[in-house]
Formats: C-alpha cells, structure tokens, sequence
C-alpha cells in the first residue's frame, strides 16, 4: 500500500466522497437493511448534493490520489461520518481519519466529542470502544422500510 495522505476536501471532492460513503455504508450495513431500501439508497442522487454542501468540515484520506476514506465534524465537536471503502478498512486509514477530526475538535477548544453510530454494527461500536468512547444513550429512527437504533456515544477530552 502506498503512503497515506490526510488533507482538508475540497468543493471537488463531493463526488467521490459521496460514493466512498455510500458503497462504505452500504457494505457495513448490508445485513441490517432490507433490499429495497439497499436499492433506494444506492440509486440516491442526493447524498452528492449534501456533501457539497458540507465540504468544508469534511477530511478525505488519499491513497496513490484516490479518496479511500472520509471524515466529517462539526463545530460543535460531533463526528457526523467517518467511512472507509472496505478494501481498505484495517489498513490504518479509519484511524488517521480519526485522528485528524479528534485533533479538529481539540483546536476548536473543545472539551468533549461525541457521535452517533447504527447500534447493531459492531465493529464500528468497537472501533469508538476501544478509544475510550462511552455510550450514553439511544435513538430510535424510522426510515422508509428500515428502523434503526442509533446508540450516542461521548469521549471526554483532555
């Protein structure tokens, strides 16, 4: 594997971040969703548009200047995404994603991170664990043909 680069994204970025979180959600959760709702979400134009819009909290991880990887937080220290395309998992790409959006939160003087992941994906739950993360509640969401829980997740920051 080549060198792993970190860098800010870019309005041009949406795209390919777009299709790194959709193929990445969709495999990690392809034993969650119902096919039809699998269907809806791959054919979804809009999943582009909105990270358009959002371009300028995102970090992207590039390997050989291909986008494996994303990572998105917000002013108010919440990680709201962080995908890696699945060839690529294990392979220390979701951690120095991780690492750079801790970092963001810090330099925004925050104090505390927090996030929402699927509670019934377990590695991701595992993932957050294993950094120190700690639950502190749960979500109930309905989407056309799919309920989820989401379990929130905090991490105290020193």
């Amino acid at each position: 594997m080549s060198a792993l680069t970190i860098r800010p994204a870019t309005a041009d970025d949406s795209a390919s971040i777009a299709s790194v979180v959709r193929e990445s959600w969709l495999e990690a959760n392809k034993n969650l969703i119902p096919a039809d709702s699998q269907r809806a979400l791959t054919n979804s134009r809009n999943l582009a548009g909105f990270v358009a819009g959002e371009w300028q909290t995102i970090h992207v991880g590039l390997i050989d200047g291909e986008i494996v990887g994303t990572v998105g937080v917000n002013p108010a220290g919440v990680i709201w995404m962080l995908y890696v395309l699945p060839g690529y998992q294990g392979c220390g790409v979701g951690s120095a994603l991780y690492d750079a959006a801790i970092g963001t939160i810090k330099s925004n003087g925050r104090r505390k991170a927090m996030l929402e992941v699927l509670a019934a994906n377990e590695s991701a739950v595992a993932f957050y664990r294993a950094r120190g993360w700690v639950a502190e509640g749960r979500r109930t969401e309905h989407i056309p043909g799919f309920r989820f829980t989401a379990l929130r997740m905090g991490l105290a920051l020193a």
